[in-house]
């Protein structure tokens, strides 16, 4: 039995389907697309595991959600769900920017920034700013000479905090000393 295309050669033979995919797998970014997918499938499978638990377990996520913001909720008041979907979108905007920031972070807390010897002095000296700075601003400010200076000197609070910042400067010496010779010992002087 002969099929009505044969009968007629120049009717147009419609595409296989396997044709359409050899010529898009022939295609370049078909085929870095697949080489990408093909260098992370292990991530790709533990991604689908991971889904697959989240979506076999919905339910129970869906009822602990619920009971979370049941026990959040103050009695009596209700929750406004378009402020939550509100919220949860700036999230999702701020993350990109946070996850830029994870190298800074993660900077900051391997040096001695995070030290909370350095944390609890700069608190110390962000009470004694704040203090100071109301102190100046309820009395008028007085001309400062040198006979003010000296004598302001022989106050013992102010004797220690120029002792202090003295020996701290001192020390900041070295330390800019030490980055400009990195390889030999600083010489210090006696102050």
């Amino acid at each position: 039995m002969v099929s009505a295309l044969d009968a007629n050669p120049d009717a147009p033979v419609a595409p296989e389907p396997i044709h359409d995919l050899l010529a898009r797998l022939a295609e370049p970014r078909t085929v870095e697309s697949l080489n990408r997918l093909l260098d992370h499938l292990d991530l790709l499978a533990v991604l689908v595991v991971g889904l697959d638990g989240l979506l076999s377990r919905g339910d129970t996520i869906a009822d602990s959600i619920g009971e979370a913001v049941r026990e959040l909720r103050p009695a009596g008041s209700s929750i406004d769900i378009g402020q939550l979907l509100g919220l949860g979108r700036q999230l999702m905007d701020a993350a990109p920017a946070v996850l830029a920031m994870l190298p800074v972070l993660e900077s900051v807390a391997a040096s001695e920034l995070s030290d909370p010897r350095l944390i609890e002095l700069a608190s110390t000296v962000s009470r004694a700013a704040v203090r100071g700075a109301a102190e100046a601003n309820r009395e008028p400010a007085r001309k400062a000479g040198l006979r003010t200076l000296w004598r302001a000197s022989r106050d013992e609070d102010v004797a220690r905090a120029l002792a202090f910042a003295v020996t701290v400067a001192k020390s900041l010496g070295q330390e800019l000393a030490r980055a400009e010779h990195p390889a030999g010992p600083t010489q210090s002087s006696n102050a």
